[in-house]
């Protein structure tokens, strides 16, 4: 997938894997994720300084992230050095030794990492929410690993991981900016070539997602941390990327909570002074997703914005969304998408991920879809994904779980 794009100076490639923490089973937590470690290590023709050496003498820069359904590597640079960056990465991707020795560094490093994550409470509410929401399916597990699955991980687990899921069929290659096509088209058969996963002809499988969200029962989880406040994170049940639903529900995300203007942020920080800021957000997978509201407060204040954020869906499912709150909230989501996608590295991004989804809708066609939404659909939308009593994780100085309990069972709809 190649854009040119008038005027610009770097080439932004991307390799984007279909695979990531979904796709492992429970003895291969964290093997997406270990793979984008290991692979930088090395290949027959580079040294590990070699590989980022390469790229960085240009003045570009090289790097890797790990997600829930894909695994991206990518790089940018200036664009008469793209072909360079293309032979780096596919080298990196097909060639890696995967040493015993560079599986040890490694580990240890995921093993820090794990600990970093461990001490950011917002993070940790997430994956409370998120585990208990998305229970049932590998989503509910943290991309990154646990201590003990990264502990147990073998090189021949890592090994079997790579040559089954780095297949050409299952490997998208985005770039945007300054783009040959035909060069990259060559360069690409000989890397196919060279993976470890043969090509097998099987297509990526695609979902959609169901009508209604699951039912999930209505839960608070907290832990316990020495911290002066507590993190609280919201969670309902939201739709795939594709689902028609989705605009709507992003929408709701941003009357709620977008910005300093939302109605969350005017009633919680503006008027009460309760938190310092507070948002909402929708984020989707290929088949669900998460609807999600997060603040940070003084402990014993938690109970009193849950009431105020009850009040604020209550309203949203009882018909008070408004007209002009609806134009305000197009008018931000239409600004953010087309500035969000305005350079060379977000258009990689977009166009790779989307590929693998089968979602290869243009910019024009999301705003658009955001453009159709009606009030009356919004309220709709809003019955059926906000009516559920949420999943709520605190993470912090232990709240009044009995109060914030009492409100989730009083819960509107």
């Amino acid at each position: 997938m190649t854009e040119n794009m008038p005027g610009a100076a770097s080439a932004c490639i991307g390799f984007f894997i279909g695979t990531g923490s979904r796709s492992e089973t429970v003895l291969q937590h964290g093997a997406s994720h270990f793979l984008e470690h290991v692979l930088f290590k090395g290949t027959p023709t580079r040294a590990p300084e070699d590989i980022s050496a390469e790229i960085e003498q240009v003045g570009g820069d090289i790097n890797a992230y790990t997600a829930k359904e894909h695994t991206c590597f990518h790089a940018k640079v200036i664009g008469s050095d793209g072909p360079m960056a293309v032979d780096v990465l596919s080298d990196m991707l097909a060639n890696s030794l995967i040493r015993s020795a560079d599986l040890e560094a490694e580990r240890e490093v995921i093993l820090d990492e794990i600990a970093m994550h461990t001490d950011d409470p917002g993070e940790v509410a997430h994956e409370l929410v998120s585990g208990r929401l998305l229970a049932g399916d590998a989503l509910e597990r943290p991309v990154i690993g646990t201590h003990h699955s990264i502990v147990d991980m073998t090189r021949r687990r890592v090994l079997n991981y790579w040559r089954r899921h780095y297949r050409p069929e299952n490997i998208v290659v985005s770039v945007a900016g300054v783009a040959d096509h035909d060069r990259l088209i060559d360069q690409l058969e000989e890397f196919a070539g060279q993976l470890p996963g043969p090509a097998t002809g099987a297509p990526i499988h695609h979902t959609t997602s169901s009508a209604r969200p699951a039912v999930i029962p209505a839960a608070v989880i907290s832990r316990s941390r020495d911290f002066e406040q507590s993190n609280a994170v919201m969670g309902f049940r939201g739709v795939g990327v594709l689902d028609p639903r989705r605009p709507a529900l992003n929408l709701l995300a941003t009357i709620l909570g977008g910005g300093m203007s939302s109605r969350l942020f005017v009633e919680v920080r503006e008027r009460r002074g309760l938190a310092y800021a507070i948002d909402a957000t929708e984020g989707a997978y290929s088949d669900t997703g998460l609807f999600a509201i997060e603040w940070a407060n003084q402990s014993e204040r938690t109970a009193e914005i849950v009431s105020v954020v009850r009040d604020q869906i209550a309203d949203l499912l009882d018909g008070g969304i408004t007209a002009e709150e609806v134009e305000r909230a197009k008018g931000q989501v239409r600004g953010q998408t087309i500035l969000g996608y305005e350079g060379a590295l977000p258009r990689m991004s977009r166009n790779g991920s989307g590929l693998l989804i089968g979602d290869d809708r243009t910019i024009e066609e999301m705003v658009e879809a955001y453009e159709a939404v009606g009030v009356d659909e919004l309220t709709e939308v809003a019955r059926t994904y906000l009516s559920v009593p949420p999943v709520i994780g605190i993470v912090g100085q232990r709240p009044n779980r009995r109060k914030v309990e009492r409100l989730l069972r009083r819960w509107p709809g």
